[in-house]
């Protein structure tokens, strides 16, 4: 059996105006989408994973006000800290002392994201137990089979065409260090001669003539960073179906209606068929019409 021995904490102090016409609300983690909140659809997944022992939610301060009280009552709260890094430690110390050797960070705007999902993705990550951040990449053709209508972006190695995921594996002994290193990185962004230099023009050069394999950015970005990085490709395109626009929350309106209907069919031919079985004894030999061309 699979021990739940990973702590998890949700980035959720995230706010998008243009939700405030959809939703009623610019805070992503209390986003409406059918009859639950966006957050409680990503703390039922991690859940329900069987991999998870104990999630921490960090939200803005007015977000928390309305959070207390309507969680699980084993999920924990803490004030997001401004930047990821920093919303990174403030979780792990929310955790205590006694936090997994590894963390798990999941944004709060994957809704459709599944157990079976999170238990693959933290398996992988398994095979690789010297690695000290790991973050899941998804190949093209699994997103546009997933979610054929959805507009991601993707980035072209000799590897594959690939898109980012939504959450990150990392060890919690690189948190503290990991807060300035993504500062360096931010503050070089509005610079792309500075972040050119930064990345090496040879690399930036097999970008973009497509040269670049998944080991070049493993083995630059752990230069870079100064930790072991891995990517993990991961064919479950729900962790990188973030909700950034209008379409992509009535995409995931829309996933999450026709997978109830499914279920609600399935339980309809569970019943049927009990009572089928129920009719006839112990149902021996009993033929269901409705499962025989199936």
């Amino acid at each position: 059996m699979t021990t739940a021995n990973i702590d998890a904490f949700i980035v959720a102090g995230g706010l998008s105006p243009w939700l405030k016409s959809y939703a009623g609300t610019e805070h992503r983690c209390l986003a409406p989408l059918g009859d639950k909140r966006l957050i409680d659809y990503i703390i039922a997944a991690l859940q329900g994973s069987g991999r998870i022992r104990r999630i921490v939610v960090a939200a803005r301060p007015e977000a928390l006000a309305l959070l207390e009280g309507t969680l699980p009552a084993d999920v924990l709260l803490c004030e997001a800290a401004g930047d990821l890094p920093a919303t990174a430690f403030a979780a792990s110390e929310a955790l205590g002392p006694d936090a997994s050797e590894k963390l798990l960070g999941v944004c709060d705007d994957i809704p459709l994201l599944t157990s079976l999902a999170v238990r693959d993705f933290l398996a992988a990550c398994n095979a690789f137990p010297e690695g000290q951040l790991y973050y899941p990449i998804i190949p093209k053709d699994a997103c546009l089979s997933a979610y054929p209508d959805a507009q991601r972006t993707y980035g072209k190695l000799r590897d594959g065409v690939f898109t980012g995921g939504n959450m990150m594996l990392m060890a919690k002994d690189i948190i503290p260090g990991g807060q300035q290193k993504a500062r360096e990185i931010f503050a070089r962004r509005k610079s792309p001669f500075k972040l050119c230099n930064w990345l090496g023009w040879g690399f930036l050069l097999k970008l973009l003539c497509h040269r670049l394999t998944m080991a070049d950015a493993e083995t630059r970005t752990s230069a870079l960073l100064e930790m072991r990085c891995k990517a993990i490709i991961t064919r479950h395109a729900c962790i990188g179906m973030d909700i950034d626009k209008p379409s992509d929350l009535e995409l995931a309106r829309r996933t999450l209606t026709y997978g109830k209907s499914q279920k609600n069919a399935c339980r309809s031919r569970i019943s049927c068929l009990e009572e089928n079985v129920q009719m006839t004894g112990k149902g021996k030999g009993t033929k269901v019409p409705f499962l025989q061309h199936n």
